[in-house]
């Protein structure tokens, strides 16, 4: 491809008055003004402003963006110009729009989150419903916490491990199982790593962490109860319960502070203050 982006939205600063970037993404939104034309362009990283000046403007330049619906997926090419009122404090006039893929007609769901859409409908078209801001600043937090949980554990001098999900037997009493078939052979999806971690410690690997799926084949009537969740277990020698305690509140700590320095777009999506 010789068009390639060379930043995220995010990246591109007012300073950069002047300079010529590429940008990619999805339409976001279209407005037409009559001498002037705008498209909110939207990529993982959060939103630009598209100007066209219709009276200076290429006329194949212009010709491709009336031919863009919400949601087209386009790479555009422009000069960077500082705008206060705009996303980001700036906004790009175009050189050049590539659409990559066009747009079928009416769409299943609103990606603005200006309407709101049925959770059949959501779940139905997750696609769409990922694109949508409020839904990407939970996997961007997300990202955030579980880094900041690496960082902390190997400040500890921890290492990681990944450990088998497919298990011949249980690792905890009490909770139920998911059977599966290995072949000739039943087998579970595991619910914890708590044999593997044991067995690491008996290997001389005194301290361990994983981050991975646990499995519950337990019945529930709440949406908090996740069948498939992600654990975070760590387990280390020549320590007793009070130092274990230590280690995880001073991990809490750390998690919380380094989310709210580094996840402040995301969460001020979600209207959350940390």
């Amino acid at each position: 491809m010789e068009f390639r982006r060379t930043h995220y939205t995010s990246h591109v600063t007012p300073e950069m008055n002047g300079q010529t970037v590429k940008l990619a993404g999805w339409v976001h939104e279209i407005r037409d003004l009559g001498g002037i034309m705008f498209l909110v362009l939207r990529d993982r990283e959060g939103m630009a402003q598209i100007t066209l000046f219709k009276k200076t403007i290429d006329p194949e330049v212009l010709k491709t963006a009336k031919a863009l619906s919400r949601e087209s997926v386009v790479l555009v090419e422009g000069d960077v110009k500082a705008e206060a009122k705009a996303p980001g404090g700036y906004e790009l006039v175009p050189i050049k729009i590539d659409r990559l893929n066009p747009v079928k007609s009416p769409l299943p769901m609103d990606t603005t989150g200006k309407v709101d859409a049925e959770l059949d409908t959501r779940l139905d078209n997750r696609f769409m419903d990922v694109r949508r801001p409020r839904t990407q600043a939970v996997f961007h937090i997300r990202h955030h916490m579980l880094s900041a949980v690496r960082e902390f554990l190997e400040q500890e001098g921890f290492i990681e491990i990944n450990t088998p999900k497919v298990v011949a037997t249980a690792t905890e009493g009490g909770t139920a199982l998911f059977p599966i078939t290995y072949f000739d052979t039943e087998a579970f999806l595991n619910q914890s790593p708590q044999l593997f971690k044991q067995l690491m410690m008996s290997g001389g690997m005194d301290k361990v962490f994983e981050i991975g799926p646990i499995f519950r084949a337990e019945e529930h009537d709440t949406r908090r109860h996740l069948n498939e969740a992600t654990s975070i277990d760590i387990e280390a020698s020549f320590m007793d319960h009070e130092d274990v305690m230590v280690i995880l509140e001073n991990l809490v700590v750390y998690v919380y502070e380094k989310v709210a320095e580094r996840a402040v777009p995301s969460l001020k999506t979600l209207g959350i203050e940390l």
